[in-house]
């Protein structure tokens, strides 16, 4: 038999000929049907890129099912039978364009595009599943995409206003925009409408889309068995007799029972098994039964089924399964949607089967009702177990075939579960909870028999709290006496165990104890003091919305209009070619660094023998192999020494490279990689934290890089403050993994980087081989993200690339793996500061964290950031650089600006509590005479619009109202300084005859909108329209020499670039427009031509420009946040944010790149926490599964952004102001936000009104840790 597949209409028969059993359908989408609009990066369901939409029929229903799923996890093979449409199948130019793929476009919902296919292939798959589709849907179902650029709000408005309740302010919004995207005159038009970007088309006859291959998949065998090499098998069945069948033909095969594969996104499969045996099709595990006393579940339904099921049931019959819709609400809390649409119930449990620390909610949530499950075993017994019996059964050659849910009675039991994450959704349960109990209520509330309390996520064999169910039977539930002393019981049966990358055990035992006080405060809130009643439930959600306010001047059109991003229609489709999405070049090879696992040692071999003797690896090359400098940076003004490119003897930090194995996949090269042996001498115990190095005594690890002088003394001192403030690091997130791909020709190399600086890559390289720099060929159209991450460390996967290429002299093309990336290369500086002075003066001595290179120096952006908009003239600070046996640090969006700020903040708040000022106050009292009239006015500005001073005293009385609820609401100002730097390029071309204009510049573009500001400043100097002006690839031949694309001052230096370059063009151009009077702008360019006129000019920005000049971008941002005090979960309720942009090149952009930089600060001071190995000095949270940015639903409910009117910047050509960087400053609101509920709590758990610890990362385990909140404290009255 063959496994038949549609894909965008078109049939693919995959056999053991032409595929490989364990290839993903994202591998075969991407380099089989050679579709690479669908993206990957984390390779483990987590980030969302990888999603596309399946087109199948459920085996029990007969229904056609449409659904998300990860292509990353789901195996190629298990797709037989179904239709699967990619980002490609939705719209493109030649076809015409989806609405979803255009008015995601229009509403600005991409930046760099990477998470967009995945974005919209998971809004289509909603929008053809659910006919009546809600917002609140919508909203609950993108916790499994991960966007680090927009913030999300962009990507959630348009996507809600295809919701069938969708508000009549989206509607609007979206009508506005069709308005303007209205067909043209094609009587009047000769141009080609479908790549026209003032047409606007939607494909139609929507449910008909994959008709045509779907009635042939239909009627294809249900039944398949394929042969491999090496023996391995592959089997889908349709009964569970076949399965047992194929048991007892593979014997003691290893195999793998597949319904989604899931699985894999948590534990990897290292090993290939022998037989793979598709079980999902399977009529009797799919099936479900409703009695009077028990429902029954097949064992392979989805999570997406059940959840659907179980709130049917419980409206059908509300008395005896009503508390089926608590556990729905559980599971809809699992992962993500397109996990849930084909994860089975069968399958968590496997997981927690094979994993015993596994936190399984499906478990949880089954032993917590008393459900069973029915195993069925070769030899046709059923086994009947509870799910705590099933753990301790050998399920080799069986199936669980049903799980069997009791009825029970709303008139007498009580159900409640909990899950207590890092973040709103998809991550698993620091601590997970069910409580069922039976209780009487006309009674004291007696508790009739042993009642059910469940934990997870506190060992690998912890599941009941037995003795504290044993104590409560037949006590009164609402007796404080009986809580406290079942607290006691509880608080000496949790002994949580210690895990790394896990919550501490101080945390997880005391979230167990809140959450059975929690459930007791649910069960009747009037019985319980109306002060504690916040603590009955969790914190509620309501839907979000932001507000955009800006004012554009049509006179300066097309420069200050909002038009949407020249990319954004491609990244919707799918059509924008990144680095990995070039085509295959005939002999391409495939490179994998490998790397060390510890820190502070010295190599004594490698042997590669492991890895080359697997068929396909061809080579591995390191330090002996390079052919002249082994290293990855050139020492320059910012970068003092050259790092190694392979480690040559001493062991720098774990993670760092040793070679590259080049395999003829890119997978085969990743798994080989493992493969290779090194062999250290023993280790000394790392180096990792600048305290560790204080402590050590190593001086010369430490090196004074700045200062800030005092220029007078304080007078009036009549207060003393001193303190240490700590930030950790954080990892920039990219979508786009580091890319390279090299391709030798006959002068040298073609190189392709996904880097931020072409330049620091092509000098690297020519050194590493020995080469002159005009033998390398450097082109970049776009990279999928940044932040920094690519300004230098992108050099060392392209130089690794560069190497392979030229030793072998064929194409290489390496992508690092996930883990790889973030355990190779530099973060976020993590800091330390400690100060001390009287009011009036400050003394500080403030250390960062470089890693083991003094490259990437920060340091005078720190200093920036610590004056922020503040008078220094009394301050000594000193700022070190100190050396860890860690990789080296690097640029991380707003890099040291935001460690100076957050750490000159904190003083400042330090200094209100100690004089009883209002922070507001002092922070005012301090300005800065530069900053003074600009920050005073936005203060005033956003006070009044956030009706800031109103809010603060519902606050305050909210918090005196309330036990275990908290908000609390700061204000915090920005000064940015942004500085230039020499140099970037613009190079503008004119084609004679149509008049349309083509530009190059040194800028890249990383999602910044850079390109559409350059078309709009050339279409505004020559007077065409935007949609004449294309961009084309940034390349060193026209941009040599060009300074990084950093610090959001690329887009003014390359828009000046090209507005000097147009210039030229129009100076050009003027003597014949006088002569032939009034010409159409054809003419004049035809007639140019005939005359020997220069179509094309270039232009270099320099630092001798007299019209830019470095300039402070000003900010004031207001964010409220309530506080969840038994569980330290937190939301912010909103955020108003009010930023000085200029006049604005393109408000539209700008909004975006503001609500983008908060969200990112947002994850870095929540939920984003970098874990290493004490000893070995190994990241240990290297993946999606340990490592937490922001998701859809982490963002403000309310998201308001205002830019400052009337005040165009005096020192721009374009009177524009930058914005990619300077609102993740104004994220440092949030921690004292935060710090003011934590006042109130602590002040009610009866501590001291004292100045407390807190700082970055404020995870929810620091909130509830810091606030006081002692089991001593729950009291019901």
């Amino acid at each position: 038999y063959l496994c038949s597949i549609s894909y965008n209409k078109k049939l693919f028969s995959a056999n053991q000929n032409n595929t490989i059993i364990d290839t993903s359908l994202n591998t075969f989408i991407r380099d089989r049907a050679n579709l690479k609009g669908t993206k990957y990066m984390c390779q483990e369901g987590g980030c969302g890129c990888c999603i596309v939409s399946v087109q199948s029929i459920h085996p029990v229903s007969k229904k056609v099912q449409v659904y998300s799923v990860n292509s990353c996890l789901v195996p190629v093979l298990a797709c037989h039978g179904y239709a699967i449409t990619t980002i490609e199948g939705l719209g493109d130019k030649r076809q015409g364009y989806h609405q979803l793929q255009t008015r995601l476009a229009a509403l600005n919902g991409t930046q760099c595009g990477y998470c967009t296919p995945g974005m919209i292939m998971n809004m289509y798959s909603l929008w053809r599943g659910s006919p009546k589709l809600t917002m609140e849907q919508v909203e609950n179902n993108f916790g499994g995409n991960i966007c680090r650029c927009t913030g999300y709000r962009s990507i959630l408005d348009t996507f809600k206003s295809f919701a069938s309740d969708a508000t009549e302010e989206l509607k609007q919004r979206c009508a506005d925009i069709e308005d303007l995207a209205t067909k043209c005159s094609k009587a009047n038009c000769q141009e080609n409408c479908k790549t026209c970007p003032k047409q606007f088309v939607e494909l139609e006859n929507e449910n008909d889309f994959e008709e045509v291959n779907f009635i042939e998949l239909a009627i294809a065998p249900k039944k398949l068995k394929l042969n491999f090499h090496e023996n391995a098998e592959w089997y889908k069945v349709q009964t569970i007799f076949e399965i047992m069948q194929v048991f007892d033909l593979i014997l003691e095969k290893t195999y793998i029972l597949l319904a989604g594969n899931t699985a894999q996104g948590v534990y990897p499969i290292n090993n290939p098994y022998q037989v793979y045996i598709d079980i999902r099709d399977v009529y009797e595990l799919r099936t479900n039964s409703v009695y009077n006393d028990h429902v029954e579940l097949g064992g392979n339904m989805t999570l997406s089924e059940v959840i659907e099921l179980f709130l049917k049931i419980s409206s059908e019959n509300p008395l005896m399964f009503g508390y089926l819709e608590v556990l729905a609400d559980h599971i809809d809390l699992v992962a993500h949607i397109s996990v849930r649409n084909i994860g089975t119930i069968s399958g968590n449990l496997s997981i927690k089967h094979d994993h015993r620390e596994f936190p399984s909610d499906i478990f949880l949530t089954l032993t917590t009702i008393g459900a069973h499950l029915e195993i069925h075993d070769p030899t046709g017994i059923l086994h009947v177990l509870t799910p705590e019996e099933y753990l301790n059964m050998d399920m080799n050659h069986k199936v669980i075939t049903k799980i069997i849910l009791p009825a029970l009675s709303r008139n007498h039991y009580y159900l409640k579960t909990y899950k207590i994450m890092a973040r709103r959704q998809n991550v698993h349960a620091h601590v997970n909870a069910g409580f069922l109990f039976r209780i009487h209520e006309h009674n004291n509330y007696i508790v009739e028999e042993k009642p059910t309390i469940v934990f997870g996520g506190i060992s690998r064999e912890f599941v009941h709290a037995h003795k504290t169910e044993n104590f409560l039977i037949g006590k009164p539930l609402l007796s404080v006496r009986t809580i406290q002393k079942a607290i006691t019981i509880l608080n000496a049966e949790i002994q949580p165990e210690f895990e790394p990358t896990e919550a501490s055990p101080a945390y997880k035992k005391l979230l167990a104890i809140s959450l059975f006080y929690r459930y007791i405060l649910s069960i009747n809130s009037n019985k319980i003091d109306k002060k504690f009643r916040s603590g009955s439930n969790n914190l509620r959600r309501p839907l979000s919305s932001g507000k955009q306010d800006y004012s554009t001047n049509k006179k300066f059109w097309p420069v200050n209009k909002p038009i949407q991003k020249l990319e954004a229609i491609l990244q919707c489709s799918g059509e924008a070619e990144y680095i990995n999405d070039m085509p295959k070049r005939p002999g391409e090879l495939y490179g994998a660094l490998v790397t060390t696992d510890r820190a502070k040692c010295d190599l004594i071999s490698i042997d590669p023998s492991p890895a080359l003797n697997t068929p396909g690896v061809i080579a591995f090359y390191s330090a002996k192999d390079i052919p002249n400098k082994n290293t990855f940076i050139l020492p320059d003004a910012l970068n003092p020494e050259f790092e190694e490119l392979f480690c040559s003897g001493k062991v720098m930090y774990a993670g760092q490279p040793v070679g590259i194995l080049v395999a003829i996949t890119q997978e085969l090269a990743i798994s080989a990689a493992d493969d290779v042996v090194i062999k250290y001498t023993t280790a000394e115990k790392p180096l990792m934290t600048i305290k560790q190095v204080l402590d050590s005594g190593q001086k010369q690890r430490i090196r004074l890089e700045r200062t800030i002088t005092p220029t007078t003394t304080g007078r009036n001192i009549y207060y003393k403050i001193n303190g240490e403030h700590e930030m950790e690091g954080q990892y920039h997130y990219t979508l786009e993994l580091q890319t390279c791909f090299c391709e030798p020709i006959e002068d040298g190399l073609n190189v392709y980087s996904s880097t931020q600086h072409l330049q620091i890559v092509q000098s690297a390289i020519a050194v590493m081989l020995g080469i002159p720099e005009n033998s390398i060929n450097m082109e970049l159209r776009r990279v999928g993200g940044a932040y920094g991450s690519k300004v230098t460390r992108s050099s060392l996967t392209a130089t690794a690339t560069a190497l392979a290429a030229h030793k072998l002299n064929r194409p290489v093309r390496m992508v690092l793996r996930l883990q790889t990336n973030m355990r190779a290369l530099g973060k976020r500086y993590p800091n330390f500061a400690s100060y001390e002075g009287k009011i009036q003066y400050l003394t500080m001595n403030m250390y960062e964290n470089f890693g083991n290179s003094l490259n990437d120096n920060i340091t005078n952006l720190t200093v920036q950031g610590i004056r922020n908009c503040y008078d220094s003239s009394t301050w000594s600070v000193n700022i070190y650089s100190v050396l860890t046996d860690m990789p080296a640090h690097t640029w991380t969006r707003a890099p040291g600006t935001l460690e100076g700020m957050t750490v000159i903040e904190h003083i400042m708040e330090h200094i209100a509590y100690v004089t009883k000022i209002d922070p507001i106050e002092i922070k005012k009292m301090h300005l800065v005479k530069a900053d003074e009239n600009a920050i005073r006015e936005m203060i005033q500005a956003v006070q009044k619009s956030s009706s800031f001073h109103e809010r603060k005293q519902l606050i305050q009385q909210y918090n005196k109202e309330n036990r275990w609820k908290k908000k609390g609401i700061s204000l915090t100002p920005m000064s940015f300084h942004l500085e230039f730097f020499p140099c970037y390029y613009s190079m503008v071309s004119i084609y004679a005859p149509d008049g349309t204009v083509a530009v190059t510049t040194g800028g890249v573009e990383m999602g910044q909108g850079i390109n559409t500001k350059v078309a709009q400043v050339c279409a505004l100097i020559l007077g065409v329209e935007v949609s004449m002006v294309k961009l084309k690839p940034n390349r060193n031949l026209t941009s040599p020499n060009n300074y990084p694309s950093v610090g959001s001052l690329t887009t003014d230096s390359v828009c000046y670039a090209t507005l000097r370059a147009c210039q030229e063009l129009q100076n050009r151009l003027q003597p014949l427009r006088k002569q032939m009077r009034n010409p159409t702008w054809t003419q004049l360019l035809r007639r140019a031509t005939d005359e020997g006129v220069n179509l094309n000019a270039s232009y270099m920005y320099s630092m001798k420009e007299p019209n830019l000049v470095n300039y402070s971008i000003y900010g004031v941002t207001v964010t409220e946040v309530e506080v969840d005090m038994l569980t330290g979960q937190y939301q912010i309720l909103r955020a108003d944010i009010l930023e000085d942009t200029g006049d604005s090149l393109n408000p539209l952009l700008d909004v975006g790149q503001v609500e983008g930089a908060f969200i990112m600060g947002v994850g870095y001071f929540n939920s984003e926490e970098l874990v290493y190995n004490p000893n070995t000095g190994a990241l240990l949270t290297d993946r999606t599964w340990t490592y937490w940015p922001p998701g859809a639903r982490d963002i403000p409910i309310d998201f308001r952004v205002s830019f400052r009117k009337n005040n165009p910047n005096p020192f721009s050509a374009l009177r524009s102001k930058a914005t990619g960087e300077p609102a993740l400053c104004m994220t440092i609101s949030l921690l004292f936000a935060l710090r003011e509920a934590l006042r109130s709590a602590r002040l009610d758990a009866g501590l001291e009104d004292e100045w407390f610890e807190f700082f970055q990362p404020c995870t929810f385990e620091k909130v509830l840790l810091t606030s006081g909140t002692s089991p001593t404290q729950f009291l019901l009255n």
